[in-house]
């Protein structure tokens, strides 16, 4: 079993060309059997054993493997379970990616907050990859909804649910959420925060031919380099710090790190091009391509727009990796959106003359002349007297690419995060009271806010909470915190009552009964998820276990060794004992008369 659990977590494949001991490319199992038969003697007797044939039962075998991966990762499931249960409160975190077969599968993640022990924690757990045939809406709520049945959740207790931007689980009439919503209206649904954010810099990538030019230039840059191995040696004898990356989409942090490269090694990338043009006499396409990219990098606006982009997507980076932590919650997510959305305001007013001064010294570095091209002049047609006049044209270049390029990339940021994360907003008003308890409103306003939160929270009038109680409780649970406080010395070194602390707060004194609306409504609030950073998480871990050598891995067996894999945190605290128990058990073939 330890056997079985080492390659399992390290996502190692168990069986090779031979199912015997002694013979070559044997696998991994029989070769660390093999391994240890040479310093344990219990071993190396057993093994002599299942070589002369003396025992029937050598357990070496692939059925007893998978047989034990199935074991463990059954009892894996069933902690987590058990963990899920206790907790009451769940919300469910979903995903698709096609695998290395072609097949659809479906990630589900289940998040917790785990009220078990003490400190309290935000929990992410694994469950199971479905194989999807159809991926619209109706199909993936029965999928779901029947796994949900099959491990023992209610779906009633559900309180979150967390997917991507796409369609079918967008869909506001026929989407996943809001078949979900219509079984459960609590289950609230809030878009993936970090795919949101990466749609939203796709959109600003449109926005300007600027911003497409300065991403077209950066991609040819790439190809350039990576479509012959002597051109990229060219390109790291020059760069020392950063390699240039591709360009895409649906990964969050493509764009920021292919900008990095360019930002920070422009004279080198520079060179390594004019090097390419020099030495690529045979090749006339590929020595122009690099004499015209080496030129467009001089090009000073350019480079203005190379900084511009840079500061955006670095900022807007560190949110979503933030959002991106397992234990992420909504009032982190808001703050951080919240000065997210204020640094681009800010840079839209004054951002553009600092990043001119910011270009002048990248240029002085670079030996490129800080100066914007003349503009070439545009042939007007001939207008009658009875048209629209048009608008009289920008002569002056820099306020050309501020206006054509910079307040529209910025404008588009602004316009598409307050459209993308408007549900999120809807969030923040209801809750936003809650994100810190030692700056409660007055006594009425808290108690409208409480009713409001008590609407939220019902179904066929039936409500989790009462909102004139918890207005009472906040009001106490503040007082007598800040009176703890003053008496003790503050373990968590915070001075915010934020509910992660209030939590922990009621937890370790064992106020749950008496200040049982807020520690319900608290457990809600960061129950809910913002990232389905979880699943895709999960996926890095089907693309390592299910290889194309290992393609034809049965469902079943891909579930167990993922399971083994992504919680082998839990995995590594197994109790072996009881395990070899459910294993006798299940083998044991005695007829009781």
């Amino acid at each position: 079993m330890n056997i079985t659990l080492y390659l399992a977590t390290n996502n190692m494949a168990f069986r090779g060309s031979s199912d015997k001991l002694y013979a070559v490319n044997n696998g991994k199992f029989l070769g660390l059997v093999q391994l240890l038969a040479k310093f344990d003697p219990i071993m190396l007797n057993h093994v002599t054993l299942a070589l002369k044939g003396d025992i029937s039962d050598h357990y070496c075998g692939k059925t007893i493997q998978n047989e034990m991966t199935d074991i463990m990762a059954s009892k894996l499931t069933n902690i987590i379970i058990s963990k899920a249960l206790k907790s009451t409160y769940y919300s469910i975190i979903a995903d698709c990616t096609p695998d290395v077969s072609h097949k659809e599968q479906l990630s589900l993640t289940i998040r917790i907050v785990n009220i078990s022990e003490y400190p309290i924690k935000i929990n992410e757990h694994f469950l199971e990859f479905f194989n999807v045939n159809d991926t619209t809406g109706l199909g993936l709520t029965e999928i779901i909804i029947g796994a949900l049945k099959d491990f023992g959740l209610n779906i009633s207790f559900c309180r979150g649910q967390g997917y991507d931007n796409g369609a079918n689980i967008n869909g506001k009439k026929i989407g996943l959420q809001k078949r979900i919503l219509d079984l459960n209206p609590l289950a609230f649904y809030l878009p993936c925060g970090s795919h949101s954010l990466n749609l939203v810099i796709c959109d600003a990538a449109q926005s300007s031919l600027y911003s497409i030019n300065v991403f077209s230039i950066i991609q040819r840059l790439f190809t350039l380099f990576s479509a012959s191995t002597s051109r990229w040696n060219v390109l790291l004898s020059h760069t020392t710090n950063f390699t240039l990356k591709r360009l895409c989409d649906t990964r969050w942090e493509a764009k920021i790190e292919s900008l990095k490269a360019i930002r920070y090694q422009i004279s080198s990338v520079h060179d390594a091009l004019f090097t390419i043009y020099k030495t690529e006499t045979k090749t006339p396409d590929i020595a122009h391509e690099a004499q015209t990219l080496a030129e467009q990098l001089k090009d000073y606006s350019f480079l203005v727009s190379l900084i511009a982009w840079y500061n955006v997507l670095f900022q807007i980076n560190v949110v979503s990796k933030a959002m991106q932590a397992k234990d992420m919650n909504l009032v982190q997510c808001a703050e951080m959106l919240k000065k997210c959305i204020t640094f681009l305001e800010n840079y839209r007013t004054f951002g553009f003359k600092q990043a001119t001064v910011d270009t002048k010294e990248l240029a002085e570095d670079s030996n490129i002349d800080p100066i914007f091209k003349p503009l070439k002049r545009v042939r007007r047609l001939k207008r009658h007297y009875d048209e629209n006049a048009a608008d009289k044209p920008i002569r002056n270049p820099e306020k050309k690419l501020e206006v054509t390029f910079f307040n529209p990339l910025f404008d588009s940021c602004l316009s598409s995060i307050n459209e993308r994360f408007e549900q999120l907003n809807e969030f923040v008003n209801i809750w936003s009271f809650l994100f810190n308890l030692d700056n409660l409103p007055n006594k009425n306003e808290l108690l409208k806010l409480c009713k409001q939160l008590q609407e939220q929270l019902t179904v066929n009038t039936k409500s989790e909470i009462d909102g004139a109680v918890l207005c009472d409780e906040l009001i106490s649970v503040q007082f007598f915190i800040k009176d703890k406080l003053s008496n003790v010395e503050n373990e968590i070194n915070t001075k915010e009552m934020t509910p992660f602390f209030v939590l922990n707060f009621i937890k370790k004194h064992c106020l749950q009964e008496l200040y049982s609306n807020t520690w319900i409504v608290l457990r809600i609030l960061l129950t809910i998820p913002v990232t389905v950073a979880s699943g895709e998480r999960s996926f890095s871990k089907l693309k390592l276990i299910k290889i194309y050598l290992r393609n034809t891995m049965l469902q079943d067996r891909l579930n167990s060794l993922s399971m083994l894999s992504i919680e082998q945190e839990i995995a590594e605290n197994l109790d072996f004992s009881s395990l070899i128990r459910d294993f006798a058990d299940k083998k044991d073939r005695k007829v009781t008369f």
